[in-house]
């Protein structure tokens, strides 16, 4: 969102930003607009994005002169919103908006995304299960198990993305690395893959189980992104199946692209026979395949070099801790 915002005022120079934030939702929040308020003037300033303005319509309303609004006037969709104001009610207070990164996110009755972390717990979600729609039951579980997982070091690298270089350097040359902190924490890096492999999996099994009420978690689509990025990122598989291929595991019903495996006994001969990583071919040949439906292949050497950089470091890394 950020690069996108920053891409428009180098092309246009200034962006406007509409918000529905409102003074009500909450005394931080009022603080958070006055700061950055223009005075005799509509826009505000953004926090941290120079060129973009806040523009926020209804910062006067009350939380009722919304549902009031909704109430009245049917969504863009036909909808007349009964039912959002039925799932807002489980809840008990909002959630800001955060335009400035100081601002803490508070509430507990927004809803959105059903694995959202955001907040301590998904009333809305837990709201329905209550009603009746138990089916529901092992999507809260899954997104309660997230929760747990986020913030635990065992499931997370401890180096962010940025700082592994400046972590292989230091260690090369023998100094003492100092991981970035916030509020006196050490940041934590991205979840390991380890981690995502049985987030993958949890959630494979989870799709399974919805499967009944025409309901899809993840597509063939969404799969093939997560296989490319994780492979991107220097993950030990060749396609996403290599997740999934575990002793006792069955999983039916899994949304998977078509993967061709039948050029593996060719490509493993060369390999041998000039030295090089099967595994790292592998990857750039997964680039090559990425980009090839392109008419024009804009960035492919410097996607096929930071995959060549990701098995360099993780090369690296393990022989460091061999």
């Amino acid at each position: 969102m950020t690069r996108y915002i920053l891409e428009q005022v180098k092309e246009n120079g200034e962006v406007v930003i509409l918000l529905g934030i409102r003074k009500s939702e909450s005394e931080v929040r009022v603080q958070t607009m006055d700061k950055y308020e223009i005075k005799d003037f509509k826009l505000r300033k953004h926090a941290t994005l120079p060129g973009a303005y806040i523009y926020a319509p209804i910062e006067d309303w009350e939380e009722s002169d919304v549902w009031e609004y909704l109430l009245k006037v049917p969504s863009p969709w036909g909808e007349n919103n009964k039912d959002l104001a039925r799932f807002y009610r489980k809840g008990d207070s909002e959630i800001q908006f955060i335009i400035d990164e100081t601002s803490p996110p508070s509430g507990s009755s927004r809803f959105g995304c059903w694995v959202c972390t955001v907040v301590e717990r998904d009333r809305a979600l837990e709201g329905s299960i209550e009603e009746g729609e138990t089916w529901l039951k092992p999507l809260s579980e899954f997104r309660n198990w997230l929760k747990e997982i986020r913030d635990n070091p065992d499931y997370r690298e401890d180096t962010r993305k940025n700082e592994k270089k400046k972590k292989i350097r230091a260690e090369i040359l023998g100094r003492e690395f100092k991981p970035s902190e916030h509020r006196g924490h050490k940041v934590l890096g991205p979840f390991t893959f380890e981690a995502r492999h049985e987030i993958f999996r949890r959630l494979i099994k989870l799709q399974e189980k919805v499967a009944n009420r025409g309901i899809t978690l993840i597509s063939p689509e969404e799969i093939k992104a997560i296989e490319t990025i994780w492979i991107y990122e220097g993950d030990n598989i060749a396609s996403i199946v290599d997740v999934l291929r575990l002793p006792g595991e069955n999983y039916v019903n899994v949304p998977l692209s078509n993967n061709d495996d039948s050029h593996s006994g060719k490509l493993k001969e060369i390999c041998d026979k000039h030295e090089i990583p099967m595994q790292l071919i592998e990857r750039l040949l997964i680039v090559e395949k990425d980009l090839s439906s392109l008419s024009r292949r804009t960035g492919i050497y410097g996607r096929l070099e930071k995959v060549i950089e990701e098995y360099v470091i993780k090369e690296i890394k393990s022989k460091n801790e061999k």
